[in-house]
């Protein structure tokens, strides 16, 4: 039963992580496109940060899923498991930012703040990377 779990966990975060990434990236490159391009780009990077936001709720499930199945509550007795779950809710606190920042701007009928948006991005490829380095050590 933890199998599919595990894999369909490993794919979320590939899809979460590979979408925010790419998101960045096309955020950093903007300016060297024609205007008439905005439209086109905006709407994709919204799409890619949709998929960052499914990966991470599927995340939240199936580890959730996976612990219950395996550890229990054992796994908070281990300090680098609750420094994992730190780094994910951090995440999570930047995505729903994030998203706000989005539907706010959508609602105004201008861009998101660019700024706050690539410190939002970054920082949650930073929690990202720290949360699997982190569930590395607590599950070997």
């Amino acid at each position: 039963m933890v199998e599919p779990l595990k894999i369909i966990h490993f794919l979320s975060f590939s899809m979460a992580i590979g979408a925010g990434v790419a998101n960045l990236t096309l955020g950093a490159r903007l300016a060297s496109f024609p205007s008439e391009a905005m439209p086109p780009l905006g709407g994709f990077r919204l799409f890619l940060g949709k998929l960052s936001t499914i990966g991470l709720v599927l995340l939240w499930i199936t580890g959730i899923l996976m612990v219950a199945a395996t550890n229990g509550t054992s796994a908070f007795e281990s300090p680098t498991f609750l420094l994992k779950i730190a780094a994910v809710i951090v995440l999570t606190i930047f995505s729903i930012m994030a998203n706000l920042t989005v539907s706010q701007a959508k609602k105004a009928g201008t861009p998101p703040d660019a700024s706050r948006m690539k410190q939002l991005g970054i920082g949650s490829q930073a929690m990202a990377v720290l949360a699997i380095i982190l569930a590395v050590f607590a599950f070997g």
